[in-house]
C-alpha cells in the first residue's frame, strides 16, 4: 500500500500504555505456551490485529468513509473489525497537512462494545475527551504527543 510510507503514527500516552500492556501479555503468553497455540490466543490475535491495523490499515487511508464518526467525535476515527475481536475498537486522529496519525484509544476487556452502557468503548473515549485526558482535536492531542517525547 503506497499511501502506508507516507504517514506517520504516533501513540498518545494513553494508547502507549495500553498498547505496552498488551505487548507484555502477548509475550507472556509466547513463552509459557508452543508458537501455534499462541497465535490463536485472543490476547496475541488481539494484538497482531492492532499492529497489522497501525501499520498497513489506517496508514493506507486514515480517512477513510468506514473509520469515520459523526456528531461529538467526528474529529475523531475508529477501527472495528479489521481482525479485532468483535466487541473492541482502536481510535485515533490525524491531520493530512502533518501526514501524522495519532493513535489515542483501545478499549480492554472492562469497556466492550455494548450499546447504551457506561462502559461502552465510545462512551468511555468520549469521557476521556470531556475530561481533558485526550485531546479534543489534533493540536491538543499533537502538543501531549510532543510533551511526552520531551521527556523522553
Amino acid at each position: 500500500m503506497s499511501g502506508a510510507v507516507d504517514w506517520r503514527v504516533l501513540f498518545h500516552p494513553l494508547f502507549r500504555e495500553r498498547y505496552e500492556a498488551l505487548r507484555i501479555a502477548a509475550r507472556k503468553i509466547g513463552s509459557r505456551v508452543p508458537k501455534e497455540e499462541a497465535r490463536q490466543h485472543p490476547t496475541v490475535k488481539l494484538l497482531a490485529a492492532v499492529n497489522q491495523l497501525l501499520t498497513q490499515t489506517i496508514p493506507a487511508d486514515p480517512n477513510a468513509p468506514d473509520f469515520r464518526l459523526v456528531g461529538d467525535l467526528r474529529k475523531f476515527r475508529r477501527a472495528h473489525g479489521y481482525g479485532l475481536p468483535a466487541r473492541y475498537r482502536l481510535f485515533w486522529i490525524f491531520s493530512s497537512a502533518r501526514h501524522v496519525v495519532i493513535a489515542l484509544y483501545l478499549n480492554d476487556v472492562d469497556t466492550l462494545r455494548q450499546s447504551g452502557s457506561s462502559t461502552d468503548p465510545y462512551a468511555a473515549f468520549a469521557r476521556l475527551i470531556e475530561r481533558g485526558e485526550i485531546g479534543a482535536d489534533f493540536a491538543a492531542n499533537w502538543e501531549i504527543v510532543e510533551a511526552e517525547q520531551k521527556r523522553g
